[in-house]
């Protein structure tokens, strides 16, 4: 090889190694504020550009060793510029608003996905995650794997369960049970796994009478952010009467993460149907 062939690849490396320590350079220092794009961005193989996360960002593990911007609902601009992102990343449920302007005032890019609680709504918003960060292929081969885990839950649950009447509880301790209507990400959950929620008539979250519940009669009651034991929850007046009760399909799901609508959803509703379905 003559001597000017090996200049010619020793210019070709060293403007290659130049472009490979630029792209890294100009890499967006990103901050992902809801936990379900925190999971995400894990799963596309994007943690290198993040520089921060919010509280609600709890898996994978690693994600909880960086540093923490505060809950997605009350927000400090203040504290995400001490990061010097570029670009903040989050879902419609972020705010207040006024702290994103603030963001968007001092130049920093903000991505706000939609955040629909369904198994289209999952797909797109990991496609979209994957385009903000630029991992598209990444994304499409993500949300390919996700949906057929979903669908392989649903089918089983189907097979197993059949239809059911449930009742989506949150315990707020000394505050008393909430009950989850329509437009929450209970209410969702319920319906990707095929369940129809007995207080669909409803709204958000509101409080749960003992009146209301036996009115429902629910063939199932999940119940999250609880730390009574079940023989506790089941002597609760507010859910004592109801067939799902009397019947023993009462359920503390808080270890489940159903209410994330990330990833791992296909694995939380296999996790539902073999709780349900253990007679151990």
């Amino acid at each position: 090889m003559t001597s000017l062939k090996w200049k010619a690849r020793l210019v070709i490396a060293a403007l290659a190694a130049t472009m490979s320590f630029a792209s890294q350079a100009t890499a967006d220092r990103l901050v992902s504020i809801d936990g379900s794009l925190t999971e995400i961005i894990y799963a596309l193989g994007g943690e290198a550009d993040l520089v921060g996360v919010d509280t609600t960002s709890i898996y994978p593990p690693a994600a909880t060793e960086l540093p923490d911007v505060g809950y997605m609902r009350a927000l400090s601009a203040e504290g995400i510029l001490s990061l010097a992102p570029d670009r903040v990343i989050t879902t419609a449920d972020a705010g207040p608003a006024d702290a994103l302007s603030q963001l968007q005032a001092a130049g920093i890019d903000i991505d706000i996905l939609d955040n629909t609680p369904s198994l289209a709504g999952l797909v797109a918003k990991i496609q979209s995650t994957a385009t903000a960060v630029g991992r598209s292929e990444a994304g499409n081969q993500l949300a390919v794997q996700v949906e057929a885990d979903v669908e392989q839950a649903q089918r089983a649950i189907a097979e197993q369960l059949g239809p059911l009447n449930v009742m989506f509880v949150m315990d707020g301790g000394s505050r008393g049970f909430q009950v989850a209507g329509r437009d929450t990400l209970a209410d969702g959950v319920l319906d990707v796994a095929g369940f129809t929620n007995v207080f669909a008539d409803i709204q958000g979250y509101k409080p749960l009478t003992p009146e209301a519940a036996i009115n429902a009669n629910p063939d199932v009651i999940l119940v999250f952010h609880s730390q009574k034991s079940l023989d506790e929850l089941a002597a609760n007046p507010a859910l004592s009467l109801t067939q799902a009760v009397q019947n023993g399909q009462l359920y503390n799901v808080d270890d489940l993460d159903l209410l994330s609508f990330g990833p791992r959803l296909g694995i939380a509703l296999q996790g539902l149907l073999e709780r349900m379905t253990d007679r151990s």
